[in-house]
């Protein structure tokens, strides 16, 4: 005789899952940060210059590209010398370098697309290749002798990070000759500039300071977030 098989009851009715537990997936979108630091007081005086550096994260990774005087320098108020760019893989670790001067850094985060973010990688790969890797004074970072020098008006970190954020944002600084006035310079340093220029101010924006002001004015690309990182002057 064939045997019927019952379905349980329980089996019917399904499986229960308890609802009062929520799960929340955060989603990263990718996102180019312009990082822009202020001024900041130390034993040999003010440094009023500032800095920047560019921040590329997807939900793969993250990349902050910083360039800067870290090389043999010389010039003019030591405005010229060794191009050297470094590569951070993680935020904390450059910030708190940053922070530990005791400036303070104001970030500007716009939406990106994940191609976007890509040829942003792809754009500072390309400034590598031709360049010499030096060992790195500091973890979670690689450090990068470009083939470049670097030049304070030509050649700096308000430059290079522009370059990044413009392949993403094409046209974020396009406005920016408003904007180029020479904000942290002293008068001896702006004559210096013009002198550079033979006797005309420099006709693309340079100074992080300028960078920041054109960011906080202009409209054609809204940040989706603007934060403040570090507690200013000590």
């Amino acid at each position: 005789m064939t045997k019927t098989e019952q379905t349980p009851e329980k089996l019917k009715e399904g499986i229960k899952i308890p609802a009062e537990k929520l799960t929340t997936i955060q989603l990263i979108s990718p996102t180019v940060e312009l990082l822009v630091g202020g001024p900041y007081k130390a034993l040999d005086g003010m440094h009023t210059y500032g800095h920047m550096a560019l921040r590329v994260m997807t939900s793969k990774e993250e990349r902050i590209y910083d360039f800067g005087r870290y090389g043999k320098t010389g010039g003019d108020f030591s405005a010229e010398g060794e191009g050297i760019l470094r590569v951070w893989t993680d935020f904390n670790s450059y910030i708190s370098g940053e922070n530990s001067y005791g400036r303070t850094t104001k970030g500007f985060s716009y939406n990106i697309t994940t191609e976007q973010a890509e040829k942003v990688f792809a754009h500072y790969s390309s400034i590598i290749a031709g360049a010499t890797k030096r060992r790195s004074k500091h973890p979670n970072s690689e450090e990068y002798k470009l083939a470049q020098d670097y030049h304070g008006i030509s050649n700096n970190c308000a430059t290079m990070s522009l370059s990044g954020a413009r392949v993403a944002l094409p046209g974020i600084d396009a406005n920016s000759s408003a904007y180029n006035v020479g904000n942290g310079m002293g008068n001896l340093e702006k004559v210096a500039a013009r002198g550079t220029n033979f006797g005309a101010w420099p006709s693309k924006i340079f100074m992080p300071a300028d960078v920041q002001a054109m960011l906080e004015t202009e409209k054609k690309y809204v940040p989706k977030k603007v934060e403040v990182y570090g507690k200013g002057l000590k």
